[in-house]
């Protein structure tokens, strides 16, 4: 046969097709196989495991502990959620407002923290000796202030949700609390304590 016979050129491009669709089935088979296992590695990752914690303190003692172990856990990579109610939502105060109460809210709001700095312990207080004690000694032993552990929960993504009935309750505005809280009530704590594989209480 010439190479520019008709027949050959026919037999050539027969087998060129005949390699293109043996390499597209190949490669059909391999991306099948990819998509398979990824597919089964999808299937058999395991969720991450939940802290869910419910702080209704405000005291030095009791709500540091909480954001210690919140901290802990999403260093882990742990998902961290923390409902706040009664006195604990007055961690999450970035400031009082006092426009637009009434008379009763803003004699509350004179009572309240203004923000997390002003947490006392919960014993040996002595007008405030004793908090400002513990505060030293916290400073001496390199531990992170409650503002500071605050900021870092929100940092490593924990969600903080502070509580609408105690807000209203106590005349706390959206406007006193900080940029990176949520809000919710009752039912979004179920929700979310529901798939939790910790429950705590503060």
């Amino acid at each position: 046969m010439e190479f520019n016979d008709p027949n050959l050129k026919e037999y050539i491009d027969q087998l060129v097709d005949e390699k293109l669709t043996e390499k597209t089935k190949e490669f059909s088979a391999q991306f099948e196989a990819i998509q398979n296992t990824l597919t089964t590695l999808k299937t058999a990752q395991q969720p991450n495991e939940k802290v869910t914690m419910l702080v209704t303190s405000f005291e030095l003692d009791k709500i540091m502990p909480a954001f210690i172990i919140a901290n802990g856990a999403a260093s882990f990579g742990m998902d961290v959620t923390i409902f706040f109610t009664l006195w604990g939502i007055n961690a999450l105060k970035d400031k009082s407002v006092y426009s637009g109460k009434t008379i009763k809210e803003k004699l509350i709001t004179m009572m309240l923290p203004n923000t997390p700095q002003t947490t006392t312990i919960s014993r040996l207080n002595m007008l405030g000796v004793g908090t400002e004690m513990m505060k030293m000694m916290m400073k001496e032993n390199n531990i992170e202030t409650l503002p500071d552990l605050i900021d870092l929960s929100v940092d490593m993504g924990a969600k903080l949700i502070a509580c609408q009935m105690t807000m209203g309750m106590m005349g706390i505005t959206t406007e006193e609390i900080r940029k990176d809280v949520e809000f919710g009530g009752v039912a979004t704590y179920i929700e979310e304590a529901s798939d939790a594989t910790i429950t705590l209480t503060f």
